[in-house]
Formats: C-alpha cells, structure tokens, sequence
C-alpha cells in the first residue's frame, strides 16, 4: 500500500466484513504492513471486537450507536490507532444496519482531515440474499429493512458479492449475471472471504481505487431508515458454563444450536447471529445467519475444559422480549439436558433508536 487507507467495511448483518477483515490482516501483517481495526455495534458487548483483539490486532471499539450517530466516537478512535499504532491501513467496520456512511461519515472525514488517507467504502454482501433481493423473490427481511440493503449497495465505491464458494459453478453464473445488469456502472468483486486469492484481490482493488472528492450523498428518507432498524431486535448476553464433566465446551455448542433452532422454527428472519466462545486459554467464534442450515465456525477444535464463557450477538427480525425469551428457554433446556450450570451474567434486548447523525455533508 502506498498511502494511508481507511477502508470502510460496510454491508448488511451476517455478510462475512469481519472474517473478511481478519484475512485481509494476516495478508497485510505478512507483508510488513501495520494494521487497526475499528469495530461498531449498537450494543456494547461485541463478538467482533472480542474475536478481533483475541488475535492481537490493535482495535479501537465504538459502541452503542452506530458510526454515523456517534462521529466524535469514530474520529477519536481513529485518532487513537495513529497515534498508538501507527498503522498503514485501518479497517472501519460499520454495523450492519446502518447506510448513508458517504454523507455522514466519509463527507466529514474529508472535510475535517483533507490529505491525511485515502478512504474507500467497500460494502459486502452475501450473494444469496443479493440474488434474493434483486430477483424480488420471497424477501428475507421487510420492505423497510431490505431499503437499508438497498441503500447501503447504492453508495458503495466497491461492492463485494461475498462467500460465492456456498454456490454451485451454475448458480455462480446466473448470480453474476443478475449482480451485473443491476449495478452496471460499480465496481463488484465476487470473494469467498476465506480464500487468500479473494482477500488479495479485494485489497487489491481498494489499493487502486482513488477519489478524494467529497462523495454524491443518497437521497434517504430516514423515517423509512429508522423504521428498518426498529425492525430488528438486539440481544447481547454473557454466560458462563460449568461442568464437572469437562463438557462445557459441548455444552455450548449444544447451547448455541439451541438458540439457532428456535429462532428458525418460529420462522423469524435472522440478520446475524455470532457467539463468541472463550475457554480460559483461546477463543473461537461461531455465526448463524437466515441461509445456514449448521454453524459457520472458525476451523480451530477447541480443547474441552470445566468451565467456558459464552457471549451471544443475536440480530433478529422480532421483538426484544421474544428474543430474551428464545435465550431463556434455551438455556433451561440446555441445563436440563446436560450436567452442566449456566449462568447469566448480563443481558441487554433492544431495538436500536431513531438514526440521527452527527453530521450530514451532502454534495
């Protein structure tokens, strides 16, 4: 990399930016290059982040809101990377449910700091809710939701259709074909985030892609944004588990695939949901979303151990109550089902608030 790059990663929940941005450091790292990391979320217990400092990359974490609602927040941990760091290239993660990051974020970052790094929003996207969305099929999500996906697409400066190695060659084709006749004019990467080839290409494209101006801000009507958002519940939970086995490490999993289940049997549509599993010596995270039938978990087999820590993420297209109450459950049955005895330790179930920004630059 020949200049300071602040790569916005942005796109809808569940579609792959973290495990992408943990590949894309190693890439980095190897070659020399320093690296941050700055996380986001509307809550403020973060499988990301966790998962992200297990590794030992620096981070910087902005909490409680997203970045847009919270730019003094996003600027001072910026600030803090390089100073701390002084990395080469930060990656800024928004949340998954937030759009209009040129107007709010990448408008007041040039104006404010002009000359100091090269900014590109890259926004991912699983490519079987893109075909889904652009094919008007059965939706996911509500009409409202799905405006913040189609928002956060139409102001991209690269637009990755991720994890295409969960298509077959034949659906990979037809799915470029539809990708292509609605986003003619935008730079699109196909990627499988866990391919060294796809992470280097991504890099590669946000290395050659140039554009100082202030961005063209979308036309957002955020009665409709904010209504999105109000859609989806928020769960954020700590548990610790104890066996007198050494199963708790299974007992998580068990946990976990409970959780899972239960969310789909009452048919509510998933945004993400990330668990992140500490047994006192590493940690390893496990993420669901609406198309997976079984976990995406990372390729590490975790020794057992008597007691573990488990932090939940769940984003869900339900209320707050049901969600906690999904969590509840799951947790007496996984109790009675097994030896184990598991604690809750904090819990937060929410919807996030209306999206005011902290600044809005339009051009």
């Amino acid at each position: 990399m020949s200049h300071l790059k602040l790569l916005i990663v942005g796109g809808f929940l569940a579609s792959g930016k973290t495990t992408a941005i943990y590949g894309a450091t190693k890439q980095l790292k190897a070659k020399g290059y320093k690296v941050g990391v700055l996380t986001n979320d509307q809550g403020k217990q973060q499988v990301d982040t966790g998962f992200i400092r297990s590794n030992g990359i620096p981070n910087e974490e902005v909490s409680g809101s997203c970045f847009c609602c919270n730019f003094n927040a996003l600027a001072t941990g910026i600030q803090n990377l390089l100073e701390v760091n002084q990395p080469d290239v930060i990656f800024a993660e928004s949340v998954g449910s937030c759009t209009d990051l040129a107007a709010t974020i990448i408008n007041p970052l040039l104006t404010l700091k002009k000359g100091k790094y090269d900014i590109v929003l890259s926004v991912f996207a699983d490519i079987r809710l893109l075909v889904a969305f652009l094919q008007e099929e059965q939706p996911v999500f509500n009409e409202s939701v799905g405006y913040i996906f189609q928002k956060q697409l139409d102001e991209a400066d690269i637009i990755i259709a991720n994890k295409t190695d969960l298509l077959s060659a034949e659906e990979l084709s037809r799915a470029k074909s539809v990708i292509s006749a609605a986003y003619p004019d935008k730079s699109v990467l196909y990627q499988n985030s866990l391919s060294e080839d796809g992470i280097q290409n991504w890099l590669a494209a946000c290395e050659d892609y140039r554009n100082s101006d202030l961005r063209q801000a979308l036309n957002i009507d955020y009665d409709k944004y904010g209504a999105g958002e109000a859609e989806l519940a928020w769960l954020d939970e700590e548990v610790g588990i104890i066996t007198q086995d050494k199963n708790a490490v299974k007992t998580a999993l068990l946990l976990a695939n409970s959780i899972y289940n239960k969310i789909k049997t009452r048919n509510y549509p998933i945004g993400h949901l990330k668990f992140l599993l500490d047994n006192g010596q590493y940690q390893t995270k496990i993420s669901f979303s609406s198309f997976d039938d079984i976990a995406n978990r990372d390729q590490y087999n975790m020794e057992e151990s008597e007691r573990v820590v488990l932090l939940i993420n769940a984003r869900v297209q339900t209320t707050p109550k049901e969600l906690q109450e999904i969590v509840t459950n799951a947790i007496i049955e996984t109790e009675n089902a097994t030896a184990g005895k598991i604690t809750e330790y904090i819990v937060s179930a929410f919807k996030p608030g209306y999206p005011r920004p902290t600044y809005r630059i339009i051009v």
